[in-house]
């Protein structure tokens, strides 16, 4: 089955529920240039992602390229075409369809939301309004090949709002056939740039100026000519700040719950190991048990559950945690830390032990040694369980060096996550670095990146401060 998506604008909470599950079941994701990153990172471990976008006109993938990707996969396979806003709203996704049947795929059409209203509904313009407009009619700013197919005469005449789609490049042509074929020079006017996003941006004039307030502004960008921008209230207030994060979804989480909007693009993966270690380690035995990881603390319990062991065992056990962040993690299986050190740091963590009897340490297989050292000096009886090690996620490059550039902050929450930015990017980003610790800056600063700032608490909320010091 082949899934013709539509990802929405900018923002990416504006997809359907339906379009989520379709990115989180797929084997393989065909996905174009204005797709929110943060999508993908829905998307399973091993899931193909293939990028076909274009910027500007310049083509990564032709369409027939495009075509032939999804006639290779969709015949075996979930695949998903993951295209910005409405796949069916100058989006070529009714090409794809055609091509798709005449070869016999099966595939399913999810709507999107479109830019052509809701860049004018962030805005505070609506489309339509009883009185002013009962109609809005979307139009196409970039004729094929120059050729003259939109009927400006009859543009001209209507009463309803227009809106342009992809007609920054052609304002002052838009602009001058339009008063030429009898449309009010002095029309209300406003061009939406970067739509529902933190670099959202509305200007607002008459139609004599479309072209000088396209040239206050940057592409993608919507124009939409009519009464209804009168009637413009800013309700939508972009902080103008863009932030990508590096580490796993649950710190992102985190980071969207502060009202920050974040782009996810997790760099690193954690790769399951040592489950035959596991089956043979009695959990009676332990005192404590410590996660260095929110991926750590998701394995271990998965690792529970395919063993048939229950929780219940756990029930005189102690917990302990590297953070706040991988406290979370723990609180999602209904277990809260005993054991949360002040300071994110494998060293802080490892002083909290004084009392600790028999020790259980989940780790991945590449943490540094600087915990064991601790606690091999405290003598401290513990068991050292690697049931993880973390890659670099080399699927993400492609996504890393398409947005890095717009980025004002990258944050790293792990110095894995700083070593995979070095062997993925390609350094185009004048972004500020921040680190969730003084521990991890430590290990990134080895890799040759310059933090900008630590967080003073390892958490979303020590981040958020860094970044609005910074402002």
């Amino acid at each position: 089955m082949v899934y013709i998506v539509g990802a929405g604008t900018g923002d990416s909470s504006l997809i359907t529920l339906k379009g989520i599950e379709c990115i989180k079941n797929a084997d393989v994701i065909v996905y174009d240039h204005l797709v929110n990153p943060t999508l993908l990172s829905r998307a399973k471990d091993d899931c193909q992602l293939i990028y076909a976008g274009k910027i500007s006109g310049n083509h990564h993938m032709a369409q027939e390229k495009i075509n032939e990707t999804l006639l290779k996969y969709g015949g075996t396979l979930n695949v998903v075409r993951l295209k910005g806003g409405d796949p069916f709203i100058f989006g070529r996704g009714a090409e794809e369809a055609e091509y798709l049947a005449k070869n016999n795929i099966p595939y399913e059409i999810v709507s999107g939301i479109s830019s052509c209203y809701a860049a004018a509904e962030y805005s505070g313009i609506p489309v339509t309004h009883r009185g002013i407009s009962s109609s809005f009619h979307v139009i196409t700013g970039h004729e094929k090949n120059g050729e003259e197919t939109i009927n400006y005469s009859t543009l001209a005449q209507l009463n309803g709002t227009l809106v342009f789609l992809m007609g920054l490049s052609h304002a002052e042509n838009i602009s001058k056939k339009l008063i030429d074929k009898g449309k009010d020079k002095d029309t209300k006017t406003a061009v939406v740039s970067n739509g529902t996003t933190e670099r959202h941006q509305c200007v607002t004039g008459t139609l004599k100026d479309l072209p000088r307030l396209a040239a206050q502004v940057s592409s993608p960008a919507v124009i939409i000519i009519g009464d209804v921008v009168g009637l413009k209230r800013d309700w939508f207030k972009p902080s103008n700040i863009k932030i990508l994060a590096t580490g796993t979804p649950i710190m992102n989480e985190s980071l969207r719950n502060t009202g920050t909007e974040i782009t996810e693009i997790p760099l690193i993966k954690a790769v399951p190991q040592n489950l035959d270690l596991f089956r043979k380690t009695n959990l009676r035995d332990f005192s404590h048990i410590a996660f260095t990881s929110a991926n750590g603390v998701e394995i271990f319990f998965n690792y529970m559950k395919q063993t048939n062991i229950d929780i219940r065992i756990l029930g005189n056990t102690k917990f302990a945690v590297v953070g706040k962040k991988t406290a979370g993690a723990l609180e999602k299986k209904g277990i809260f830390a005993d054991i949360i050190p002040a300071e994110h740091s494998g060293t802080c963590l490892a002083k909290q032990f004084s009392e600790c009897k028999n020790l259980l340490l989940i780790r991945a297989q590449n943490s540094s040694d600087e915990l064991t050292d601790i606690l091999r000096e405290k003598n401290i009886k513990f068991l050292d369980l690697k049931l993880y090690r973390t890659e670099t996620d080399f699927s993400k490059k492609e996504l890393l060096n398409l947005c890095e550039a717009d980025m004002d902050y990258i944050i790293f929450s792990s110095g894995s996550a700083a070593k995979a930015f070095t062997e993925l990017s390609n350094r185009t980003s004048n972004a500020k670095f921040i680190s969730i610790g003084k521990g991890t800056t430590k290990v990134i600063e080895k890799y040759g990146l310059k933090i900008y700032k630590t967080a003073e608490t390892p958490d979303a909320e020590g981040i958020i401060k860094c970044i609005k010091g910074g402002h």
